[in-house]
């Protein structure tokens, strides 16, 4: 199975007036994830499923995601997929759809970190910056160490090294 792990773009601040749930993607967000998007695409990069966490900012980045792949299914809004999810349930939610082989998963920090954290086997803390996205390959039942496929920036840059990308997200950026 291959897993792109993806975090929301950048998104309005919480304010008064905005609530955590309903902040949505700023202009230069939607910009910069179409261009991530774009280098996605580039890649071959195609999901049978996109699974999104319910909140706006993550529905809109999933949406451009679906756009820009010419992703034709319907996306799947997950639950568990909103702030809180933790490594543990990945094996569970991807275990609702056996018959995927590859899946995008679009939703937040500090949850994707820490997933992505899990699937390279790393003790380092890792932050995925906004609009990036981390793939992996690893077998369908859970088993097994997960390989590194490639990273892309939020601005849509290629990153197709280990090293290079553990840098970037032991940094966040």
């Amino acid at each position: 199975m291959i897993i792109h792990i993806v975090r929301h773009a950048e998104a309005v601040e919480r304010t008064a007036e905005i609530q955590e749930e309903h902040r949505y993607l700023t202009r230069r967000g939607r910009r910069r994830f179409r261009k991530a998007a774009k280098s996605l695409a580039t890649l071959g990069i195609s999901p049978d499923l996109i699974l999104t966490s319910p909140l706006i900012r993550a529905v809109q980045t999933a949406d451009i995601l679906a756009e820009k792949l010419s992703y034709k299914r319907e996306l799947i809004v997950a639950t568990q997929l909103a702030p809180g999810f933790r490594p543990e349930a990945l094996d569970e939610l991807l275990g609702l759809y056996p018959q995927a082989g590859e899946v995008a998963l679009v939703g937040h920090e500090p949850d994707l970190g820490l997933v992505t954290q899990a699937l390279f086997g790393e003790t380092d803390t890792l932050t995925l910056p906004k609009g990036s996205t981390v793939s992996f390959k690893r077998a369908a039942d859970g088993t097994g160490d997960a390989h590194f496929l490639q990273m892309v920036t939020g601005g849509g840059r290629i990153v197709t090294t280990r090293g290079k990308a553990m840098d970037r997200l032991r940094q966040g950026g």
